[in-house]
């Protein structure tokens, strides 16, 4: 991880990114609900208020000891006297606004200060409750890191100086720290009663009742000219604290930089919170792991690096990382397991506020059904991906003097393996060329799909279904796509998505920067692989869910649309990468074939519609045979053409067929299926559209299947299936005739 991270702190240097180093004992909070408590010079507490989740709060401390100003007590603030109080405490997490707010009041009016499990605070405990560090020794080495800090005097950084000094003051006086806390506790109930926010709950209840909540002890606002808590503290205290570090340390080889005679990380590499995988040591090697025992050394002393660039690379990493960078130069993206999300860090080396990580990784890249109008949301999403790829190229043009497409992107994927464990998965630099012109060819492969292509989708709060085009889908969102498997095809309930292994975040990076007509062994061997799997998880989805809709609409709305959408898009980006242009597989067999089979399912279900009243079979005619057809494509057409005859029959039997009068509106158009309110109109409609559609469509089913006899492959590869799919998707395209009358030409726009 330190040779990878090396590289991604030269990039940020080259890119002007100040770099804050902080002493190793400086360490970041986590987002731990926390309450700000401010103290008085007399050492009482003068006032309390919930943090924002949005503020970053730093601590320093000897590993997990002797941490402050934040500190954890582990132990609830007040506890429950009755089972009656335990069951309301228990049955809090049911009750939502106003109704659990009072509830919370009440309880923590009735509730008693937990003195018993608090005596002897302040100390350090551990997770059963036990103490790992003796309350006196804490006490001490506080004063010792006053008197490390006392540089601190006269700037703006005296606030610190006085929060430890009015802590201690505390805590010395009769009853100590467990004093402290019970002041605490009696001004947040005080507070509450009259405080409006879900903030001073979110804190409250993990803090009084389960002990997960932790304290930061500051000053009153307007008695210095900058808090304790204030992020600019960190620089001030670094500096003190390195200048008050007597301690000559030991000199050696840096392992990262190959300097000699510098001076060596002593105790334990740098740790910090960052987002997405949290708090992160640099390098640890623990004596409890038996695999680390044959080196014979832990922590720093199993790795010499230096002191100054160690720091400098955990600069680089929180400067990169901070909330105001998401997009610019870090974003979350998912991880190729179940559940898993990765830190993905991508920053252009000369024009940092250039938004990359927003080019690879869209903030939102995976809607589920419940999150309002997603498909209608997504239709021009292609568009507007190419439109943010020419304007990230045009910030670099303007930032760049010299030669834009050599500029380096530094691209880094961190990984949490395990709670103590941090890994880069992947790390490159690619220039800015090469990202353009991979998302270029991206995007002219995501419109590598049927021309006029769409899907019938219902929108929230609409009766009609309206025709969506196939949406983008992020290169790095091609990891979470990857992992989804669909029980009972799609069909809900109970046909849930669910996450399988996908592909790694390396492997859909390659993909992305393979480009287009590739034509090494390796890049094309990537794109199969990718289509096998797509086909694997997703080919029922998509014939379960176009088959559902030309036997009604109703029957489909339970598929996945925005998912079968997306489908389309990726399966016109892999063929495009395969060197499938739809220009060339639209004119193919299997695409040809599939489009057969659609026009065998929608002729089937007008004759249903006709002959038996509207009640069509689990399964069309083309429906019944698509499976065949993706492995013995011959043999399946033979079957379709001796199952024909009837349908056929009925079809030019009805060629003059034309949807009753009551169905066209006053300037003689005809009427959309929202005008009619009663369902038995909507039935009678979509009954005669279905007719119709079928009559049409069977006058060019037998030019289709003699257009494809003695042409179809004895073995089917997945690039087969995929255009079987594509073609069986999309059907057959509308088209007029040159002499309809208006009533035909009509129906036709409206399908």
């Amino acid at each position: 991880m330190l040779n990878e991270l090396l590289d991604v702190e030269r990039g940020a240097r080259q890119a002007g990114i100040v770099i804050a180093k902080r002493d190793s004992d400086v360490k970041d909070v986590g987002r731990k609900p926390t309450l700000m408590v401010r103290l008085d010079s007399n050492g009482q507490v003068a006032d309390v208020d919930p943090v924002p989740v949005s503020l970053l709060l730093w601590t320093f401390g000897k590993g997990n000891k002797q941490r402050f100003p934040f500190v954890q007590p582990n132990i609830p603030l007040m506890y429950v006297q009755s089972a009656g109080m335990q069951l309301k405490l228990e049955s809090l997490r049911l009750l939502r606004a106003e109704k659990r707010r009072s509830a919370f009041i009440e309880l923590c009016r009735d509730a008693a200060f937990n003195e018993t499990k608090l005596k002897g605070w302040p100390g350090v405990r551990d997770k059963n409750g036990n103490w790992s560090q003796d309350p006196h020794d804490y006490l001490n080495g506080l004063r010792k890191r006053r008197d490390q800090m006392l540089g601190l005097r006269g700037t703006d950084g005296e606030s610190v100086l006085a929060t430890i000094g009015r802590f201690l003051m505390a805590c010395d006086k009769t009853g100590g720290g467990v004093s402290l806390l019970r002041q605490v506790a009696c001004k947040f109930v005080d507070t509450i009663e009259c405080s409006a926010g879900d903030d001073w709950q979110r804190v409250g209840e993990p803090l009084l009742f389960f002990g997960r909540g932790a304290l930061f002890f500051d000053v009153p606002s307007q008695e210095f000219s900058r808090l304790a808590s204030d992020p600019r503290q960190v620089a001030a205290i670094s500096h003190v604290l390195k200048m008050a570090d007597k301690t000559d340390g030991s000199n050696g080889r840096c392992a990262l930089s190959g300097e000699d005679g510098v001076r060596l990380v002593k105790d334990t590499f740098p740790e910090l919170v960052i987002p997405v995988i949290g708090k992160t040591i640099l390098f640890s090697r623990f004596s409890a792991i038996p695999s680390n025992a044959r080196y014979g050394h832990f922590g720093a002393k199993s790795f010499s690096a230096g002191e100054t660039i160690v720091e400098s690379l955990t600069g680089a990493l929180r400067s990169l990382t901070i909330p105001e960078r998401e997009g610019l130069t870090w974003r979350s993206i998912p991880g190729e397991a179940p559940k898993q999300s990765d830190l993905l860090l991508a920053f252009v080396r000369q024009a940092m506020d250039v938004p990359v990580a927003a080019l690879l990784a869209e903030k939102r890249e995976d809607f589920s059904e419940e999150e309002g109008d997603t498909v209608s949301s997504q239709a021009g999403s292609v568009a507007a991906f190419e439109g943010r790829t020419k304007r990230l190229v045009e910030a670099v043009k303007t930032s760049v003097s010299v030669d834009w497409r050599s500029t380096p992107v530094s691209l880094a994927i961190l990984r949490k393996v395990d709670p103590a464990n941090r890994k880069v998965i992947y790390a490159g630099a690619p220039s800015i060329g090469d990202i353009y012109d991979a998302a270029i060819t991206w995007s002219a492969g995501e419109r590598n799909v049927p021309d006029g292509f769409r899907l019938w989708s219902l929108h929230r709060g609409e009766i009609d279904p309206r025709p969506a085009k196939p949406s983008h889908v992020a290169p790095l969102g091609v990891i979470k796509f990857s992992k989804q498997i669909f029980l009972r095809n799609g069909k809900r309930p109970p046909g849930k998505k669910k996450e399988q292994m996908g592909l790694p975040a390396a492997e859909t990076l390659k993909l992305f920067l393979d480009g287009a007509k590739v034509k090494g062994r390796s890049p094309r061997h990537r794109a199969e692989r990718v289509l096998r799997l797509v086909l694997a998880r997703r080919t029922m989805l998509i014939a379960e869910f176009v088959h559902a809709q030309r036997r009604g609409w109703d029957l489909s709305r339970v598929y996945d649309s925005y998912e079968a959408l997306r489908t389309t898009t990726i399966l016109g980006l892999l063929l495009y990468k395969l060197n499938r242009n739809k220009e060339a597989y639209m004119n193919d067999t299997a695409f040809r074939l599939g489009q057969l089979l659609a026009a065998a399912d929608v002729v089937h279900a007008g004759y249903c519609a006709d002959v038996r009243g509207g009640a069509t079979p689990p399964s069309l005619l083309g429906n019944q045979f698509f499976v065949m057809a993706q492995t013995a494509p011959v043999k399946a057409l033979s079957a379709l053409a001796r199952r024909w005859k009837p349908y056929d029959g009925w079809a030019k039997k009805n060629s003059n067929y034309s949807r009753p009068n009551k169905f066209r509106n006053d300037q003689g158009k005809m009427k959309r299926r929202s005008e009619f309110k009663a369902d038995s109109e909507r039935a009678e409609f979509d009954k005669g559209v279905a007719i119709f559609k079928a009559i049409w469509q069977s006058r060019r089913v037998a030019d289709i299947a003699a257009e494809l006899t003695g042409k179809l492959p004895a073995v089917c590869d997945d690039m087969f299936r995929a255009e079987l799919l594509l073609g069986y998707m999309a059907g057959l395209p509308r088209h007029q005739k040159e002499n309809v009358d208006s009533l035909t030409q009509n129906t036709i726009e409206e399908e």
